[in-house]
């Protein structure tokens, strides 16, 4: 090993070679961080340390605390990842442990451990970290001994069941794989992949998906593995396909084996083998079956978790081109939506507002519809009630810090039927999802309060239809409109035909903002896909993801007009109306009350005022 590093040895103190000792000489399994949290516990008792003592805890405290990145490279680029991350108070990252705090004497003393130590699974851990992390600390290479070691001491440590779980085994070996073909080690490349259908052989329960997929995961379609080796991998990934899909129930009313996500794993993989062949009919095979899994399980359940565990096996039907299929699980899924009331909760929070808020929102109100200007009033109102999505972003981050799962946790967001409408990933998945969620939550919350205003500014001014378009018309957008469609929209709302109201605002609402578009010189027509030479108009979805009208609109008002009108993580307005959606009793105060609102706020595109000369 002529490239070892020539650094001055660590001098380690004697308290922590007798906890590492302890570990060497044990023969039952144990975790790696294990002996870091034993350093950390005897450390305690020894008050301060020299610098010299310091640096002895930290080379091996550091060793036995990295966290393997499993598949990714970690903040460094390298296999070893620090077990915690996060930012200091003054936004720098902070790292535990951190290779900022290793030199070269720290791996040249894992470079001595990993050549004497005589426990496989601490061998392992020194000779990987040197083989991993000797560049990036020092800038040298390691020399392809130390991988050799990692390999040997890997696979010696599985062969002696020192591993606490059969997953930590399968990491194992699923490392030493990766060294070998890094050096190109040819010979212990196939030790390895011999090994690992033993280990197979050991371990797999089809209970336990991660103790049986790692042989296709590892494996399957690698150059290094025989034909008799992948045709063992495939008849493996059958046998488990055909006992996670298994509905039989014993004479005790239990199901062996069935796991329909087993059963999911198998069959994608499988999937995935047939594809390769060109072998639709096995595809179709495999992905039925494990649909028929999720299928008997749903019949067994509640309302909600069946159609969610359906979805999902009606999508991947429809991708294979099983269409039959898919309608019979839609059918199902509908059946089963009949009855999601029952497996609903409603949560409510009453909020009751003291003499004094009473009165603070009584005079906020009067802020708002006073003044004996009615066109101000209204101006004021359009203003108030469009939700500003610099606060609502703000509000995200401030859930993101004091309700950090919140962020994280998905969101479904079902239609009344039971079925999902719309997902919605973490904030930093989905931030434009999250962001339209919270508008719509915004909108809700003061909706009560936009009617309450309303009510105030009819009782103050009882403005007439007239009245409304006297505003309307200062903004070119609604020039032309007094006597169409608007008008007797609005002359419904104020008769309070609700119905009336909606089914004629909300086209008002899209043909307002298409003609808008053409004013800015974009086209509103748009060709149908499937027939050259036929246009059809933009509607409101269209119109509102022009880059164009984006910047024109602002950000505030073109994203309060989608929540609304075409998005399902809102109101989807538009859009359920257009498709009959609508349940009857939406058709309200409050739903006309939002209608109205978003002419008014789209009333406030006002001409740029003329320079004086």
């Amino acid at each position: 090993m002529a490239s070892e590093l020539t650094a001055d040895v660590v001098k380690i103190p004697e308290w922590i070679n007798e906890v590492l000792s302890s570990f060497e000489h044990r023969t039952e399994p144990y975790m790696e961080v294990e002996i870091a949290d034993a350093l950390r516990a005897v450390r305690k008792g020894q008050g301060d340390m020299s610098d010299e003592d310091w640096k002895g805890f930290i080379a091996e405290w550091s060793a036995f605390l990295f966290l393997e990145s499993r598949g990714k490279e970690s903040v460094w680029g390298t296999y070893f990842a620090p077990m915690m991350s996060g930012k200091k108070a003054d936004d720098t990252d902070f790292f535990s442990p951190d290779i900022k705090d290793l030199d070269a004497g720290i791996v040249a003393h894992w470079e001595k451990q990993a050549r004497t130590c005589g426990n496989p699974v601490m061998r392992a851990r020194y000779s990987d970290l040197v083989w991993d992390l000797k560049r990036t600390i020092t800038g040298q290479r390691a020399t392809p001994d130390y991988a050799r070691i990692a390999i040997d001491s890997y696979l010696k440590a599985a062969e002696e069941k020192l591993y606490p779980m059969e997953i930590i085994g399968i990491q194992w070996l699923g490392r030493a794989l990766g060294l070998s073909l890094s050096i190109n080690d040819a010979d212990r490349t196939k030790l390895v992949v011999e090994f690992m259908f033993e280990f197979y052989d050991r371990v797999a329960q089809p209970q336990f998906m991660g103790t049986w997929l790692f042989l296709f995961d590892n494996l399957y379609g690698q150059k290094f593995i025989s034909r008799e080796q992948e045709s063992r991998i495939i008849a493996n990934l059958e046998a488990m396909l055909a006992k996670t899909s298994d509905s039989t129930v014993s004479d005790a009313g239990v199901h062996s084996a069935l796991d329909p996500w087993g059963a999911e794993a198998a069959a994608e993989r499988l999937a995935q083998h047939y594809h390769r062949r060109n072998d639709k009919p096995e595809v179709e095979r495999v992905i039925k079956t494990y649909g028929s899994a999720f299928k008997y399980l749903a019949g067994q359940a509640n309302s909600m978790m069946a159609m969610a565990w359906l979805q999902p096996v009606i999508e991947r039907y429809e991708q294979e081109g099983l269409r039959a299929e898919a309608e019979q699980l839609q059918l199902m899924s509908a059946e089963k939506g009949k009855n999601i009331g029952a497996d609903l909760k409603q949560v409510s929070v009453m909020v009751e507002l003291t003499p004094e808020e009473q009165e603070e929102l009584a005079n906020f109100v009067e802020q708002l519809v006073g003044g004996n200007d009615v066109g101000a009033a209204l101006g004021r109102i359009a203003a108030f009630f469009t939700p500003k999505v610099k606060d609502e972003r703000k509000l995200l981050e401030q859930l993101r810090v004091g309700a950090p799962l919140m962020s994280i946790i998905p969101i479904n967001i079902l239609a009344s039927d039971g079925h999902t409408t719309a997902k919605i990933n973490s904030l930093d998945e989905d931030p434009d999802g999250r962001l339209h969620k919270q508008l719509a939550e915004t909108i809700g919350f003061y909706q009560p309060f936009l009617a309450d205003t309303l009510a105030k500014l009819r009782e103050r001014y009882a403005p007439t239809t007239e009245d409304i378009f006297d505003f309307l018309s200062q903004s070119p957008l609604f020039a032309g409109s007094r006597n169409g469609l608007l008008r007797d929209g609005l002359l419904a709302y104020e008769q309070e035909d609700f119905v009336k109201a909606i089914h004629v605002l909300v086209p008002q609402v899209e043909d307002i903002l298409r003609n808008f578009l053409g004013h800015l010189g974009r086209p509103t027509l748009k060709t149908v896909r499937g027939q050259p030479g036929i246009m059809d108009a933009k509607n409101m979805n269209d119109v509102l993801r022009d880059e164009q009208m984006r910047t024109v609109l602002t950000e505030n008002l073109w994203r309060y007009l989608e929540v609304v009108y075409v998005d399902k993580r809102g109101m989807n307005l538009r859009n359920d109306l257009a498709h009959g959606l609508l349940a009857p009793n939406v058709f309200n105060r409050y739903v006309a009350d939002r209608v109205v609102h978003t002419i008014l706020a789209l009333s406030l595109m006002r001409p740029a005022p003329s320079k004086a000369a």
